[in-house]
């Protein structure tokens, strides 16, 4: 008999721990469903593993619960949770902790309420503690608080990872670093309520003050999560707003760059009887350090030595010719050795960013280097042993003084009080692919090393 009851009772406990579970999984990948860190059937196994691991554990921490605290088991569960959420899911470390403590202060309100009602319909079977009944409620509730949580809460959470932007010369950090902490308050709240010196016994659950105080505390979080969230939003668009604008400055810059050698070509055709005529007096004179001259400065004028194609990629070409030319002007050697195909799996703002700013401060750099100027620049697409692709980006260019660090080790910029901005960009963006960057200076060079990687999940998208 005893047996029977063991395996009765070890039934309701899985059940209760699969849908304590399962639907909360379904929910975290749903509202981040852009975001998966590998292919459907990867992610899949992952989940399914993640809960067979709390279904097997089970018997073992329910022998445990007789000599360890349960709350200790408790914490084992949420360590399991928040495992599956971070393998699971490419986003920032703070968002997803927002996300597992904002969904574990939302369950207890779904188990809270569902054995409140069930001690309401159905006395007896409430005392026994995880009866089927439990069980029916907490599926009635899921039903209609679940879809709330998603609407409410995790609807807009599935966005890009955000870029570090600056505010007034100062960098600003990313917000999630913090915003965790939040749900962490109502996390704990909830915990004290219903853990410190009380026994989960049916009365806890049955008095009406404690359940309501349950659902104003969940309320008050709810409101606050979507102002987070809806807050954390705003920001984002605000970064890609600046990434697009500063895109379009680098088109303009360059549609000014052709306008001016239009201009120039216009002046020379103008001028090209004027220079017919000297030609045929320099002919009659027989005065070659002349045509030596007017041809230098009919170089000079109109750039001819210059290189016009860098790569086949047009963003990182449009880029490269409008530092060329800056170079050019101020008698920096640009050097370039570039192979980097037209379709890349790097988005065009992020390339035209990377590039931008790298190319802006060695050209600012270099610029005020009394000796020898030169700004030199390597990037190759390649292919990694795994199958998918990597930009790497190598640029060295001359300085005159090396940039201060601030006490974060951060270097300074050399236009504004403040971080760096240009460089604060390109490590963001270095991150956002899972790469990383290095700028190292040394010895009158500075060095800038770049490493961008195709994310898994943007290779599924392309096999599907």
């Amino acid at each position: 008999m005893t047996t029977d009851i063991s395996a009765l009772y070890l039934s309701q406990r899985l059940l209760y721990t699969f849908l304590c579970t399962f639907p909360y999984m379904v929910l975290v990948l749903y509202s981040f469903r852009g975001n998966w860190r590998f292919k459907r059937s990867v992610t899949f196994l992952i989940s399914a593993s993640c809960l067979a691991i709390n279904l097997v554990t089970l018997p073992v921490r329910l022998y445990l619960s007789k000599y360890v605290p349960y709350q200790i088991l408790d914490i084992a569960n949420y360590i399991v949770d928040t495992a599956f959420i971070i393998i699971a899911i490419k986003q920032h470390i703070g968002k997803l902790a927002f996300t597992v403590l904002a969904l574990s202060s939302l369950g207890d309100l779904v188990v809270v309420t569902a054995k409140f009602l069930e001690g309401l319909f159905f006395r007896e079977r409430a005392e026994e503690g995880y009866f089927f009944t439990y069980h029916l409620f907490i599926v009635i509730v899921l039903a209609v608080v679940l879809p709330l949580i998603y609407l409410l809460v995790f609807k807009d959470i599935g966005s890009d990872p955000m870029y570090t932007d600056s505010k007034n010369g100062r960098a600003v950090k990313q917000p999630w670093r913090y915003l965790w902490l939040v749900p962490a308050v109502f996390f704990l709240i909830t915990l004290q309520h219903y853990y410190e010196g009380k026994d989960w016994d049916l009365e806890t659950f049955m008095d009406p003050i404690s359940t309501l105080y349950l659902w104003a505390i969940s309320a008050g979080s709810v409101l606050i999560f979507r102002v987070i969230i809806n807050s954390a939003k705003l920001y984002e668009n605000h970064l890609a707003l600046l990434a697009e604008n500063h895109e379009l400055s680098i088109k303009r810059l360059q549609f000014d760059s052709l306008n001016e050698r239009l201009e120039n070509m216009r002046r020379t055709r103008h001028d090209l009887r004027h220079h017919t005529a000297l030609l045929k007096q320099i002919r009659q004179s027989g005065d070659l350090s002349a045509l030596d001259e007017l041809i230098n400065t009919y170089t000079e004028q109109n750039c001819l030595d210059q290189q016009l194609v860098f790569c086949e990629n047009s963003t990182v070409n449009i880029v490269l010719a409008l530092y060329s030319e800056t170079a050019y002007k101020n008698n920096i050697s640009f050097s370039v050795k570039a192979d980097i195909p037209e379709d890349i799996f790097a988005d065009k703002k992020d390339i035209a960013v990377v590039f931008g700013n790298i190319l802006e401060n060695a050209a600012d750099a270099s610029k005020k280097v009394n000796g020898e100027r030169f700004i030199d620049l390597t990037a190759f697409y390649n292919t990694t042993a795994g199958g998918t692709h990597c930009l790497m980006i190598s640029v060295k260019n001359s300085f005159a003084t090396a940039p201060a660090l601030n006490e974060n080790g951060v270097f300074k910029s050399t236009k504004h009080p403040g971080e760096g901005i240009g460089i604060s960009s390109v490590k963001s963006i270095a991150e956002k692919y899972g790469g990383a960057s290095s700028f190292t200076p040394e010895g009158g060079v500075f060095s800038v090393s770049v490493i961008l990687y195709e994310q898994q999940a943007e290779v599924s998208s392309y096999n599907s």
